[in-house]
């Protein structure tokens, strides 16, 4: 059920034994509000003059025009003026199959939501001067753009060299403002076993143009992966070594690139059953301790494990508690310490992890601490 290997104290890979956040640096994420029902408020009439009044014998209220860019027809509701202030609640049913919409009132990017029955429903408070209200379509089966001739020319321009020198890349959207960006290697495969690249990585947009690091070890894995985790894309670089791999790790905002707080903290990999998890292989020489020579000894790969909570847009690694031996029989048998230790075993401590993982910390009579016996068995 288990191995004498793992785990070294169960600390935190982040350096806390809490519940840590992780989240993306310079990244403001606008959460949609809950759309219900419509305003509670008489409709006005659609009069299209601006600074329009309505003399309800109170005193009089102005509204201002929106300009819909063509695509008035298109919205379901929608009508020529509103009041100051008032909720603005339309509905877009002109939706074609295999299409992307993204509405902007003046320049800024609207939360919407989608209903089966409605379309796109857009809602927003009115300002207090005109507004433009557009709508912008992608298709989303469209073959994938090639490297563009601008990319290109940027990166190449940049790093000084030719474009059989790029070994590597995937180009797409990754902050979702529309515009492709480009993440690439550059070098020579000079470990066709590993297929690592020594030479060097690059991000280039429309924005900035810069390399993100050189290769050292063995090279850079002459692969270049994604995950996805809440609403942000991360791009994967693997730097490979003889017996282990350290991912860096980075992310597209307003296309400029940054590096995660867990980049080149281990291996990442997402968890194959559930988009919002990822784990980190943390690579150590900390199997167990021996006590003639006073020196932790024997190589280990550890496991930390990390979620997104929604509710916060924040990462949060699976942090660990004590917990005794009965906790443990309870959850996994009472045979299990029995099946798992040998006579010469003592317990030093058990540690839970928020997402059910048991570790144990034990020493014996040979003179070794042995760290991290897990158990997976939740």
């Amino acid at each position: 059920m288990g191995s004498k290997m793992i785990n070294s104290t169960i600390r935190s890979l982040t350096g806390s034994y809490l519940r840590r956040a992780i989240c993306p640096l310079a990244v403001t994420v606008l959460c949609s509000s809950t759309l219900s029902g419509c305003s509670t408020e008489p409709e006005p009439s659609d009069d299209p003059g601006h600074n329009i009044s309505e003399d309800n014998g109170e005193e009089e209220v102005e509204r201002y025009k929106i300009d819909y860019c063509g695509s008035k027809d298109s919205f379901t509701r929608a009508k020529d003026s509103y009041k100051a202030g008032q909720t603005v609640t339309l509905y877009y049913d002109m939706i074609a199959t295999d299409t992307d919409y993204t509405f902007y009132l003046d320049d800024e990017i609207l939360n919407v939501n989608y209903s089966e029955d409605k379309g796109y429903i857009v809602k927003f408070t009115m300002r207090d001067h005109d507004v433009t209200l557009r709508v912008e379509s992608k298709n989303t089966m469209e073959a994938p753009l090639a490297l563009s001739d601008n990319l290109m020319d940027k990166l190449l321009d940049e790093s000084g060299c030719s474009e059989e020198d790029v070994t590597c890349y995937i180009q797409d959207d990754f902050d979702g403002d529309g515009y492709d960006e480009l993440f690439a290697i550059i070098g020579e495969i000079t470990d066709e076993d590993w297929d690592a690249v020594t030479g060097s990585t690059w991000f280039v947009s429309d924005s900035e143009c810069k390399q993100l690091y050189e290769s050292f070890g063995l090279g850079t894995k002459n692969d270049i992966r994604s995950m996805t985790i809440g609403d942000i894309t991360y791009v994967i670089f693997d730097e490979l070594f003889m017996s282990e791999s350290y991912s860096n790790v980075y992310y597209v905002t307003d296309g400029k690139v940054y590096e995660t707080a867990f980049s080149r903290k281990g291996s990442v990999w997402p968890d194959e059953n559930d988009s919002g998890k990822f784990s980190i292989t943390d690579s150590s020489y900390d199997m167990c301790l021996d006590k003639e020579i006073g020196s932790l000894i024997g190589h280990t790969w550890k496991k930390y494990y990390f979620f997104y909570d929604s509710t916060d847009d924040c990462i949060y690694e699976y942090a660990g508690t004590t917990i005794d031996m009965a906790t443990v029989e309870y959850w996994c048998g009472e045979d299990f310490f029995a099946e798992l230790l040998s006579d010469d075993d003592v317990i030093d401590n058990i540690f839970m992890r928020g997402n059910g993982l048991i570790v144990i910390n034990l020493e014996n009579t040979d003179d070794m601490v042995w760290y991290g016996m897990e158990s997976d068995t939740l």
